[in-house]
């Protein structure tokens, strides 16, 4: 899809920028559209809970990067997170179909398998996890995830030629985060949404061609892709940490040791050819 017309939603956030960026350097022409513009690129004011709005910036163009979204239930009402989320999605798949545009990849998230905001606590089924293991979402967020790609589903059925892409993204990493890092790494806070993502981390880089990748994989069908560093950010040994906070009887792979994350994303390596490439402190991986 070389020099391909593709529309990135949410365009001004923090994956968004660096795709934005990914797809500039490898010749596509990008529409950027966010609800909130706040980067020097001239960015469309959209509403992605509109329909109307979204089937006009979706004219025209070839693909769709769908990253619009309220990030996490902290902010915001549950209803609202719920609303937005699964709407804004809606409205993509829908105005895809209308306008005949096939390929589009969304965000989802590893809230979707439901431990980063959990009202109760349950443990992992086991390690590592990948995209066999069930989705098991109690809160508003991980829910708005998986009837994101509940919808894919539905769409598939609908165009059955259709090309659709969830990457389940978890911590995303830019230069703010990283700057906050080390100390989190020496004091660490042990919160749900800390633990519930298993430490995991993706540099927004490393995300942002995920996201080109899965625009360039172009297969009918939907793939749900896991995207995440094979490292963790915590020093502390995995098996250490899983014992603490989800303690319980359930197997764990021989390779989860030391750093090694617990999360398999050996999917996106062998379909998409994607590969980490940066560490939580945004130097390259070893």
């Amino acid at each position: 899809m070389s020099k391909a017309k593709a529309l990135v939603s949410g365009s001004d956030g923090r994956i968004g920028r660096a795709t934005v960026k990914e797809l500039e350097a490898h010749g596509y022409a990008v529409t950027c559209a966010d609800i909130n513009p706040r980067q020097p690129w001239n960015t469309q004011q959209v509403d992605f809970t509109d329909l109307g709005q979204v089937i006009g910036v979706m004219q025209g163009q070839d693909a769709v990067i769908h990253l619009a979204a309220i990030p996490s239930p902290a902010a915001h009402p549950a209803e609202v997170v719920f609303r937005a989320n699964v709407m804004s999605t809606f409205n993509v798949l829908e105005a895809a179909a209308i306008l005949g545009i096939s390929n589009i990849t969304m965000a989802s998230s590893i809230s979707a398998l439901g431990y980063a905001f959990r009202h109760r606590a349950f443990n992992p089924l086991y390690l590592p996890i990948d995209e066999a293991h069930p989705l098991l979402s109690q809160d508003c967020y991980g829910l708005s995830k998986m009837i994101g790609e509940e919808l894919a589903e539905g769409f598939l059925r609908r165009e059955p030629d259709m090309s659709l892409v969830s990457l389940r993204f978890t911590a995303v990493l830019d230069e703010w985060a990283q700057a906050w890092l080390p100390a989190a790494r020496e004091q660490p806070t042990d919160d749900v949404s800390t633990y519930g993502a298993f430490w995991t981390f993706v540099d927004a880089r490393d995300a942002a061609a995920a996201c080109r990748l899965a625009l360039e994989f172009e297969q009918p069908g939907h793939e749900v892709f896991y995207i995440c560093a094979p490292i963790i950010y915590r020093k502390e040994d995995i098996r250490s940490l899983m014992a603490k906070h989800f303690p319980g009887d359930y197997a764990i792979g021989e390779s989860i040791r030391g750093t090694v994350s617990p999360v398999d994303v050996s999917k996106a390596e062998r379909l998409l050819g994607w590969k980490a490439r940066y560490s939580w402190d945004g130097a390259p991986l070893a």
